[in-house]
């Protein structure tokens, strides 16, 4: 039996329903992800605002480069979140058996896409289970005729990212503390404020 004739007789039973009720479930699951990375991202932020107070600028750039990282994933996560729900809602509309197939190819193709882009072991655990769970979903593959449109998300993390969210960090810690940290300091003007900062909080 050729693929084409294999999906049309899937389709022909609950299945379909089946699919569209565990990836409904799938992207609320997501949801709360999202909003896991994103406390995650705020806790890292707040380390690393913690420790350039403190004078200690390596840690709190390593902080602010996890910061940047979770931060990044938790957008990445809502982005393909966002578009599966966009073809779950294509697909509990759609009335052909084409249309149908190349959604659910859209649908394989951003979970295969997350799972590169957001590289955490919850939401590897998410895709391969609801792939386990939806056997078929490579069969969408062989019938499907060209494709719906997909997206991409970067999650890389750049210098400029973790300097923009230092400076960012500085320029808190000036209002706070009335002391102005360059955006790009030198390493011996940098020492210079971290000890005039550490010397105001003393007296305060």
């Amino acid at each position: 039996m050729g693929a084409w004739r294999k999906f049309v007789n899937w389709l022909k039973g609950a299945n379909l329903n089946d699919i569209i009720f565990k990836v409904d479930v799938f992207t609320r699951k997501l949801d709360r992800q999202r909003k896991q990375l994103e406390k995650e991202a705020r806790n890292n932020r707040t380390k690393a605002k913690k420790y350039q107070m403190d004078g200690n600028s390596d840690s709190a750039k390593l902080y602010a480069e996890h910061f940047v990282r979770y931060q990044k994933w938790a957008m990445g996560v809502d982005a393909y979140r966002l578009h599966i729900m966009n073809l779950l809602m294509k697909l509990k509309q759609s009335q052909a058996v084409a249309e149908t197939a190349k959604i659910l190819g859209g649908i394989t193709n951003a979970l295969g896409a997350l799972k590169s882009a957001v590289r955490t072991q919850n939401i590897a655990q998410l895709v391969d289970n609801i792939d386990s769970q939806i056997e078929h979903f490579e069969m969408t593959q062989e019938v499907a005729q060209g494709g719906l449109e997909e997206i991409t998300v970067s999650t890389e993390i750049k210098d400029s990212d973790v300097q923009r969210t230092m400076n960012e960090i500085n320029q808190e810690i000036a209002v706070e503390t009335g002391v102005a940290l360059p955006s790009t300091p030198t390493d011996s003007r940098i020492a210079k404020l971290e000890d005039e900062i550490r010397r105001i909080k003393e007296e305060r």
